[in-house]
């Protein structure tokens, strides 16, 4: 067989592929649809942590977790599958959106890039910053005492 006829066919069989992919559905965006799927998916991940709430973004392709110990959890649709993360003290970096209700996520590691996240209302974005700002303080040094002597 000849190299021109080896790339006609090798073109052919990735463009069956890339069809039926798409045809069977591989290609659809999965919709986070409610607060339940939220939290299956979330406790599939860390089965250990309680959730004491979720905020969802407008589109519905992220939600954030407020978590009982502080941490805040973090879900969003990739495709057809989901990505679930804590967000851990110091590990983001949050500025606000102008104009929108919502603000930008940067997180410090390479694992997961972030991005514009709107929500619903004014609210639901400041009450996520708040959580997302709240996991500073669980990370603040104790300070030590300066005349040795501790208040009891």
């Amino acid at each position: 067989m000849s190299l021109g006829a080896l790339i006609v066919v090798v073109a052919c069989g990735v463009l069956l592929v890339i069809s039926a992919v798409h045809y069977f559905g591989g290609s659809r965006i999965a919709a986070t649809r409610d607060h339940g799927e939220v939290i299956l998916e979330f406790a599939r991940a860390y089965p250990g942590e309680a959730i004491r709430s979720v905020t969802m973004t407008e589109d519905r392709q992220a939600s954030f977790l407020r978590l009982a110990d502080g941490k805040t959890g973090f879900l969003q649709t990739m495709g057809r599958h989901h990505v679930a993360r804590l967000i851990l003290p110091g590990e983001v970096t949050v500025l606000p959106l102008e104009g929108q209700p919502g603000f930008h996520v940067k997180f410090h590691d390479s694992t997961l890039k972030g991005g514009n996240y709107i929500f619903a209302s004014t609210e639901d974005a400041a009450e996520v910053s708040l959580w997302l700002c709240g996991n500073f303080a669980f990370a603040a040094p104790k300070m030590a005492s300066s005349g040795g002597n501790e208040d009891a």
